[in-house]
């Protein structure tokens, strides 16, 4: 059976826990009686509970009806807190008993630990996200649903949206990995395509050229590859991949 781990594990921790609030979907507001709590320490108090439930909307990028049953724009006095009808409560609860696990359990016998220890909390993984999913994973799964259309679209918008936060990596690796995918399944042109936004999202990076001339070179276009690697020479004349590649096509950097 499932216990809660040890109470000096912050309350903070449990931000993926879901209780119910009121003990009616009309329950007045704010709160002061809980029901259905199976996740926590069964004497939470209102206070304490609401508070973790506002470090999960913050952890996860979400509302609290992504987990429970009510409707946006209404009074929180009309939610049904305490329904499990919605398959993401459920999940929320697994997903506080891992952390209480990793916390309480698995971490506790290290042999050494940094003073104060570190612990895991729903922040960690989902850094302002519901599906913590990497930036590559994401985008390779818009590729398989629409396409290099479908990827240029989602990285833009993703970018656009969450750019300076902590959600995504938005550097210069993660779109040279999703284009290696690419190559692997042997689209070249729709890889050169992401190598090439790659350049143009960051237009100072010598690796993100070399990348791209790398994998221009690979599709067959020598042309665009030299271009590429030249760039890349001049962002960082110390390139040793893209020098490489130019003395082996018999070309000089440019200076």
């Amino acid at each position: 059976m499932f216990r809660f781990a040890s109470r000096t594990v912050p309350i903070i921790i449990a931000i993926a826990a879901f209780a119910a609030l009121p003990d009616s979907a009309n329950a007045q507001w704010p709160i002061t009686k809980l029901k259905n709590i199976k996740a926590l320490p069964a004497d939470i108090s209102a206070g304490a509970l609401v508070d973790t439930m506002k470090a999960f909307t913050r952890a996860l990028g979400v509302r609290c009806t992504y987990c429970h049953v009510g409707k946006e724009g209404e009074p929180l006095s009309a939610y049904d807190f305490a329904s499990d009808d919605k398959p993401e409560k459920i999940k929320a609860r697994e997903m506080l008993r891992m952390v209480s696990t990793i916390n309480g359990d698995l971490l506790t016998k290290l042999v050494s630990r940094r003073s104060p220890a570190i612990g895991v909390q729903c922040a960690t993984c989902h850094r302002g996200v519901a599906q913590p999913r990497p930036i590559q994973q994401v985008l390779v799964l818009a590729y398989d649903d629409g396409g290099a259309d479908s990827l240029d679209h989602a990285y833009r918008a993703l970018r656009q949206r969450y750019y300076g936060a902590a959600a995504y990596d938005f550097g210069e690796v993660p779109l040279s990995d999703v284009a290696d995918v690419l190559v692997q399944r042997r689209k070249l042109a729709d890889a050169v395509r992401v190598q090439l936004l790659n350049t143009e999202m960051s237009p100072t990076s010598a690796f993100a050229f070399w990348m791209a001339g790398a994998t221009q070179l690979t599709a067959g276009d020598t042309a665009g590859a030299i271009t590429s690697l030249q760039k890349a020479v001049a962002l960082n004349p110390n390139n040793q991949g893209a020098l490489g590649l130019l003395q082996q096509l018999g070309r000089k950097p440019l200076h």
